[in-house]
């Protein structure tokens, strides 16, 4: 097989794995999402409508087909970790962009010339996007759109998310949908590196692990073989918590991690070194652990079993932290100390420093339980309760915008008004289509007799709150339906989508490994 392509024919061969990807997702967009039904080698096959692990699934034996799927299923992936939401969305407009692009190229428009267009457009995109968030919204029908038109689940999800708690999420051993609060923490801070996940949604999820903190930074290897003896020989995992770490080092832990030898998670708290400092206090209290010092000269060279700590539950992303505790008098005792140095403190700032650990260790953290008539139900439920705690956070943080697609249509027809008549219109128009594909894709997936009231929603109204209802084809209300989505939803889905078109549109040549 020839393992070089070059020119139009690399670039077409992307393409069809774009369209793949895109095409499976398609059909699961919308309050009438379908679904799709994945094998599984290990038993029964999963149904889901969740776009970034239907995009994983996706496969094809052409291995530059198989470039264009990876590329598209890094849409879904980067929508996911920036926002935990929106991956469907911009998977879809990245297939748009792409099939656009290419077309222009082989009617010779440059594509250094569309991928800065692009940029541009995005850009006030952006700002027009930024002009409509409402700050005034109601939490409980974010989660219910995130939920899938689920609005028993929306509420549950949407009251959790008001708490502010620390949020994980697991698979009851009921029929019933539940959440139950215990002691534990969250920590703006995640995983060392991707390699360390092991869970869906990159997640890294570890059962009683065991705890080591410390002050130093961890330079070598070996300074970590007497922690990992020790996990091994108890075949619990290991959790690090460290200020900071050499990237050498990293690569003989991954090494090891690939391997299955050990089953480790690195965390570096977030901030200053007296913040990472009051982290790795907080943390060693609440674990049982001993934190070494490098102050006084200690080094975890010297770690013994009873020096580690240990956790009920442990979840990390690549941006934070979860741990779930069990509620002790040590803890309690360690809480009311950090009391005792809120009354003490000489300044206000030392003051709220205290105050916010004593709150952060004290929210505890909520479980939400999600039960299912099946194991598959089970799945896809839980999928859509992790979609939709996402969705609450970065609302709560940067407010909203009128979902179902409407915001990025009226974002195109806002771009055309504003876009001067030259001959740069053809890749305008381009953007414009993809900006409207999430709304057409809706509409599309109501069904066939919705189309012809389907007219556009420039008009609707005065104040840009219409939208066009998914299920029935009506203009509706966005604010009185509670259709809503997060800000950072829609800019990052956009953001993936235009990033993705532009490495498409830019590729020259498509190389593959030789055959062994």
């Amino acid at each position: 097989m020839n393992t070089l392509l070059t020119g139009a024919e690399a670039r077409s061969k992307l393409l069809v794995g774009v369209n793949k990807v895109a095409n499976a997702v398609k059909g699961t967009f919308g309050p009438n999402a379908r679904t799709v039904i994945i094998q599984n080698p290990m038993g029964m096959p999963v149904i889901l409508n969740d776009g970034v692990t239907i995009a994983r699934a996706v496969h094809d034996t052409d291995p530059y087909v198989q470039m264009g799927i990876d590329l598209l299923k890094e849409v879904a992936s980067e929508a996911q970790e920036k926002s935990g939401d929106g991956t469907t969305s911009a998977t879809l407009i990245a297939q748009t962009l792409c099939n656009g692009s290419l077309s222009l190229m082989e009617n010779g428009i440059s594509p250094l010339v569309i991928r800065d267009m692009f940029k541009d457009l995005l850009e006030k995109t952006e700002t027009y996007i930024a002009s409509t968030v409402i700050e005034d919204f109601d939490l409980t029908a974010v989660a219910t759109i995130a939920a899938n038109n689920d609005r028993e689940l929306g509420e549950l999800i949407a009251d959790i998310v008001k708490r502010r708690h620390g949020i994980t999420i697991e698979r009851s051993s009921t029929g019933e949908t539940y959440v139950k609060t215990t002691s534990g923490f969250e920590m703006n801070a995640g995983y060392a590196h991707a390699v360390m996940a092991n869970a869906p949604r990159a997640k890294c999820e570890f059962d009683n692990p065991l705890v080591l903190t410390t002050t130093e930074k961890v330079n070598t290897f070996n300074a970590l073989v007497p922690a990992l003896e020790i996990a091994v020989k108890e075949n619990r995992p290991l959790v690090i918590f460290c200020p900071d770490f050499n990237p050498s080092m990293l690569q003989n832990l991954l090494v090891n991690i690939v391997q299955g030898k050990v089953s480790v998670c690195m965390v570096k708290p977030a901030g200053m070194p007296e913040q990472q400092q009051a982290w790795l206090e907080d943390t060693a209290a609440a674990t049982a652990s001993r934190l070494f010092k490098i102050s006084v000269n200690e080094s975890i060279v010297e770690v013994k079993k009873e020096d580690l700590g240990t956790c009920d539950k442990f979840v990390a992303s690549q941006t934070n932290t979860i741990i779930t505790l069990k509620e002790t008098i040590e803890l309690e005792k360690y809480i009311n100390k950090l009391e005792d140095l809120i009354d003490d403190a000489d300044n206000s700032w030392l003051q709220e420093q205290y105050y916010n650990r004593v709150n952060r260790l004290g929210k505890g953290i909520s479980t939400i339980y999600v039960g299912g008539a099946s194991e598959l139900e089970q799945v896809e439920t839980k999928e859509r309760v992790d979609d939709a705690v996402n969705a609450c956070k970065l609302a709560l943080s940067s407010g909203v915008v009128i979902g179902g697609g409407a915001t990025l249509f009226r974002a195109a027809e806002y771009l055309q008004d504003i876009t001067p008549v030259n001959e740069d219109n053809i890749i305008s128009d381009l953007f414009y289509r993809g900006l409207s594909t999430p709304l057409d894709t809706i509409v599309e997936n109501a069904g066939k007799g919705i189309l012809p009231q389907y007219g556009g929603i420039g008009d609707l109204d005065v104040d840009n709150t219409g939208y066009i209802c998914g299920k029935t084809g009506e203009h509706r209300c966005a604010l009185e339906d509670g259709v809503l989505d997060p800000i950072q939803v829609v800019l990052n889905s956009l953001e993936s989508a235009v990033s993705i078109a532009a490495l498409v549109l830019m590729t020259d040549a498509a190389i593959t490994a030789p055959d062994q």
